[in-house]
């Protein structure tokens, strides 16, 4: 067949399992190929909630409570997992897979009785469960990263859902969804959002770029940092390219 042409640099475009969760830019790392993006290791800890949220609780970056478990401690001790959740989180929360992206499997638990089928849904897509609390009224605000060993913080942007929260169809098919760039907040808060962003990236071993989301409580206005996206979506209802 005909040679291949040289590759002078891969941009890893590729959303989800094996393409942003590490495989792919360690294959990328194997053939010598240079890239786009986070490395493995972050990729890896990108892709997965629950070792992401307890880095970066380890670090003061603050995050909501959450449980995490696997199939054979939901099957052994449902109970026990149950009063946990009721215990610790409450109701409403939110039962995602620990590792997938876009907010597949993604469900809102209203009580007791919606727990058990979330959490089917979500072992349906992943191995672990991550269960977190819900915050009430919760303001989304998401801020680009981009850079290497000194990375910057763009202008902040907000997501004003067409759903109940920011799922699938909210992001892809209704078109219903809103983005307000720049976001309205006070200076302050902007500042510190934008702080804990490039932090985020830093203490996750972020490159390149990445997309951090927030909640902020309206009230309170405390800040929780949801989680990072290592691979940023470029469509034309994006938000990175926006911010």
């Amino acid at each position: 067949g005909r040679p291949c042409e040289r590759i002078d640099v891969v941009l890893p475009i590729v959303h989800g399992t094996y393409g942003e969760d590490g495989c792919l830019q360690g294959l990328l790392e194997l053939s010598g190929h240079p890239y786009v993006g986070s490395g493995v290791l972050g990729s890896a800890l990108g892709m997965d909630k629950v070792v992401q949220k307890q880095l970066l609780a380890q670090a003061g970056i603050p995050v909501v409570p959450f449980v995490a478990f696997g199939p054979a401690e939901w099957t052994a001790g449902r109970k026990a997992v149950t009063e946990q959740i009721g215990r610790d989180l409450g109701y409403p929360c939110f039962v995602k897979p620990a590792s997938l992206g876009s907010s597949v499997g993604v469900s809102k638990a209203h009580h007791v009785r919606e727990l058990g089928e979330a959490v089917a849904l979500a072992l349906s897509f992943d191995a672990k469960v991550i269960v977190e609390k819900a915050v009430p009224k919760a303001r989304e605000i998401e801020c680009a990263v981009l850079g290497g060993p000194e990375p910057k913080a763009s202008v902040l942007g907000e997501i004003v859902p067409s759903n109940e929260f920011y799922d699938y169809a909210a992001k892809y098919l209704d078109g219903r969804s809103r983005t307000i760039v720049p976001a309205d907040l006070p200076r302050t808060l902007t500042d510190r959002i934008r702080g804990y962003a490039v932090q985020t990236f830093t203490a996750l071993s972020g490159e390149g770029m990445a997309r951090v989301d927030c909640f902020v409580s309206p009230e309170s206005l405390d800040i929780v940092v949801n989680e990072i996206n290592t691979l940023p979506g470029f469509t034309s209802i994006s938000m990175y390219p926006k911010l």
